[in-house]
């Protein structure tokens, strides 16, 4: 009697990305080493500026029945937790204020450094050297750029998370060691596990007139399912058949009509340097990324005059993505009512910047946003316009984000005279890259009211030389700081 032959399916994006994963090279140059380290310092900079947000008590609120003293860092306390748990906690830091990086792709954008509060717990975890995790850091940016390349959420509704969940993928596999077998089974269970809805952007306002902290949460809740992804693969679980490329698998839940195979495999050849991760966008003031041009604008200008009391009208033209972004989605740009509603609301932003000198996070605390002379400006001085020239939708997102998403703003004083901020390249953008010194004084910045200054300074060394970390332990554990204490004794003082 005969017996039929199994069919034989493969998916072949499972496999590239697999491939690609376990193969590539991590002899990494000078220049990717040090853009890998700049995206680490960036991102423990404004995880350590969020420790006293709403969204960091209640993730540690979360954590805490979860705690083992055998497990990883949760930063700025004692507390410790498993990887997947330790890095959601730390992870969510990340999104608390807007302030992490961002990445433009040909046909989706998003922020990979979503992926490093947990690349660092399994690093912590498995006692990963420093050289060995910015490698696996500069692997996950590689597979998100191509991700953001070849995928679009868009059409069928989902979040970007659920690309960037594939670089985290790739990042923690490449971390833990795990072969080309085990790295295909992880990627094909994210893929198919943990689907994130774009509702999380609908800008629908809560009963408190905020946008729902779920934000603050969707990325690094990604990244705990890619970490469990690696772990359950690395266990000998298995995934789907065909995650990515069967009937109901990722690229027709996407609801994308082209095929991303050929652009896939164009950017991950796995002969290829690591080297994209030099190419992230980072913010050097706490709100979306697209209204960081008019911000620099906005304080160009506002440095050319004297008394804000003279202030007849602001202009402020952009282009028409961030004009959408700020003004058309948002329900009332022009009388926010809370942090959430005032940090994506571009007349708030800029008149904010023009009438203090300066965008930070307490820039839009409610005592602030709810003042009445600042509603008043706001509402009845600023003045918000597109202007296609800057650039515009029909341009692409990626032609409009290598430009520096440019805004330009004009301030007349009640005498007529016309003072402007001309639109650049913000800082942080590829084009004017942050130095060193710029990210130092980031870290600084975000870290020294919770962690004091003896214990920052230990941070930015850390930092600076963590390719020569022995064992990321070595960098956990000054993290293992108590913020509330601390920022106590900065404020006494």
């Amino acid at each position: 009697m005969s017996t039929a032959a199994t069919p034989e399916y493969r998916d072949e994006i499972a496999d590239l990305l697999a491939e690609f994963t376990v193969n590539v090279s991590g002899d990494i140059d000078a220049e990717t080493r040090h853009a890998a380290k700049r995206a680490l310092s960036d991102s423990v900079a404004v995880a350590l500026g969020a420790l006293d947000h709403p969204a960091s008590h209640i993730a540690r609120k979360f954590a805490a029945p979860f705690a083992t003293p055998e497990g990883a860092v949760i930063w700025g306390t004692a507390m410790r937790a498993h990887p997947d748990l330790a890095g959601f906690v730390n992870g969510s830091l990340l999104r608390c204020y807007d302030y992490n990086d961002f990445y433009v792709g040909d046909r989706n954008s998003g922020h990979p450094s979503d992926m490093v509060a947990g690349l660092i717990a399994v690093g912590e975890w498995i006692g990963a050297s420093g050289e060995e995790v910015l490698v696996a850091l500069a692997v996950g940016y590689e597979m998100v750029g191509a991700a953001f390349d070849a995928f679009s959420t868009a059409p069928g509704g989902w979040d970007y998370t659920n690309l960037v969940a594939i670089g985290a993928v790739a990042a923690v596999a490449r971390l833990l060691g795990l072969d080309v077998a085990q790295a295909r089974e992880a990627f094909g269970i994210n893929a198919t596990q943990h689907f994130a809805s774009d509702e999380v952007e609908s800008c629908e306002l809560n009963p408190r007139g905020d946008l729902t902290l779920w934000k603050r949460f969707n990325g690094t809740d990604a990244i705990r399912n890619a970490v469990q992804s690696c772990f359950l693969a690395q266990a000998g679980v298995e995934a789907p058949v065909r995650p990515f490329s069967g009937n109901n698998g990722f690229v027709a839940k996407l609801a994308n009509s082209h095929d991303p195979l050929p652009v896939l495999k164009e950017r991950l050849d796995s002969s290829i340097k690591l080297s994209r991760i030099a190419e992230t966008y980072m913010k050097l003031w706490p709100v979306g990324s697209m209204a960081q041009s008019a911000i620099s604008a906005a304080l160009a200008a506002r440095a050319q005059i004297g008394d804000v009391s003279q202030i007849k009208e602001v202009r402020v033209y952009s282009e028409e993505g961030a004009y959408e972004h700020f003004i058309e989605m948002r329900q009332d740009p022009y009388h926010p009512i809370s942090r959430e509603t005032a940090d994506h609301s571009m007349p708030y932003i800029v008149g904010s910047a023009v009438l203090d000198g300066y965008i930070g996070v307490d820039s839009f605390d409610i005592e602030r946003v709810a003042e009445g002379s600042r509603q008043k400006f706001v509402a009845e001085q600023v003045k918000v316009e597109p202007d296609p020239s800057l650039g515009a939708k029909a341009d692409g997102k990626l032609s409009r984000a290598s430009r520096g998403y440019l805004s330009r703003v004009e301030i007349e004083l009640a005498d007529g005279t016309v003072v402007k901020g001309d639109a650049k390249p913000f800082p942080g953008h590829p084009k004017a890259p942050f130095t060193d010194e710029e990210i130092a004084q980031k870290v600084t910045q975000n870290a020294l009211p919770f962690a004091g200054e003896e214990t920052t300074k230990r941070i930015i060394a850390a930092l600076h030389g963590f390719d020569t970390l022995e064992d990321v332990r070595k960098f956990t554990e000054i993290l293992a700081f108590d913020w509330a204490s601390k920022k106590a004794k900065t404020e006494a003082a």
